[in-house]
């Protein structure tokens, strides 16, 4: 090859390097980020499709648990030949049958004039509200009935160390020294199956402010008899 050949091959290598060169620094300048180092594709977030589906409502009303202090059921019990026996009408709830220890408070009409407790029958595992004076229940006597599961419940009953000729002092911290409270109160023939004591007297309650102590009393003035029971509801606290 002539000198004149060897110099043109040499021209068309630098070139071609010249122009591999400038590829190159376009290429990498191109990529450099602003801070001088290699941007890395990111990837992409793509967004979730909006539910626009209508949500359900809240409920506005939120259902006691079994563990609520609170929990309580108001229902209206009425006697029937079904549920009638003797002096006896007998209802069956969720929370009551088969529950001895249950806490009932039972109001009858207005015009009922016989006075009225409540009692476990443990042979039918069914509580019943009874007439005190042993009269044959009438059917179609409508009954109002409480149960509850909380804490404003208390079982007294009458003992010689209470009792004061018609009444029978409280002595509990639910009530002790609060004239403010409001109380509903029914008797109970054998709280804890045991007891079976009659009242058939009219009974109230009162606050004594001597004693800062709440008295169930037989508004007759009748002797209260020792082992009568009752079951004394917080109905309203100040």
């Amino acid at each position: 090859m002539g000198a004149y050949a060897k110099r043109a091959a040499l021209v068309l290598v630098i070139a071609i390097l010249a122009v591999d060169v400038f590829l190159a620094f376009r290429f990498y300048g191109n990529i450099k980020t602003a801070e001088g180092g290699l941007d890395v594709p990111r990837a992409t977030t793509i967004a979730e499709p909006e539910n626009t589906a209508p949500r359900s409502a809240e409920p506005t009303e939120i259902r006691a648990k079994e563990s609520d202090p609170n929990k309580e059921a108001a229902f209206l019990h009425r006697a029937t030949a079904g549920n009638t026996v003797a002096n006896s009408t007998y209802f069956d709830h969720p929370m009551t049958t088969g529950k001895p220890g249950a806490f009932v408070i039972a109001e009858g009409p207005s015009d009922y004039e016989r006075e009225i407790g409540v009692w476990y029958d443990g042979s039918r595992g069914r509580w019943a509200v009874f007439n005190q004076d042993r009269s044959p229940m009438p059917e179609g006597t409508a009954f109002r009935v409480v149960v509850s599961e909380g804490k404003n419940g208390i079982v007294h009953r009458a003992k010689p160390g209470n009792i004061v000729e018609n009444g029978t002092f409280l002595d509990d911290p639910l009530t002790n020294e609060k004239p403010g409270v409001e109380l509903a109160v029914t008797q109970n023939w054998n709280p804890g199956g045991v007891g079976n004591t009659y009242n058939d007297h009219p009974v109230g309650v009162r606050y004594d402010d001597d004693r800062d102590r709440w008295e169930v009393f037989n508004e007759d003035r009748a002797p209260m008899p020792p082992g009568a029971a009752f079951n004394v509801s917080l109905t309203r606290t100040p």
